[in-house]
């Protein structure tokens, strides 16, 4: 029975890396890092699949979308929530003048 070896991020990338370069024959990379092809082919589709998200632009994101329309319902709520309060202090004749007490 052989014992599996935990292989690092690093060292992962560097075969990866070692198995894109043209011309290499991956079963012969495999082979001398002590991998099974599938092993490496799976590595190999994570790498690529975090690099296609890195690279993913986040203009159009649905994300970015719903953020920016949250800010926007904020600044609204937080607009008609002034208007508000100065209505009301209006309407119950507080128009920010001081009164004999010293209070508004």
């Amino acid at each position: 029975m052989t014992t599996r070896k935990l292989w690092s991020e690093s060292e992962k990338l560097r075969i990866v890396l070692e198995g894109l370069a043209p011309k290499t024959n991956v079963e012969a990379l495999c082979r001398t890092h002590g991998i099974h092809s599938s092993q490496f082919y799976k590595w190999r589709d994570r790498a690529l699949a975090g690099m296609k998200e890195g690279l993913r632009s986040k203009e159009g994101t649905v994300e970015l979308s719903l953020r920016q329309e949250n800010a926007r319902l904020r600044k609204l709520l937080l607009d008609v929530t002034i208007a508000n309060d100065v209505l009301k202090d209006h309407l119950e004749g507080r128009t920010g003048k001081k009164t004999s007490d010293g209070s508004s």
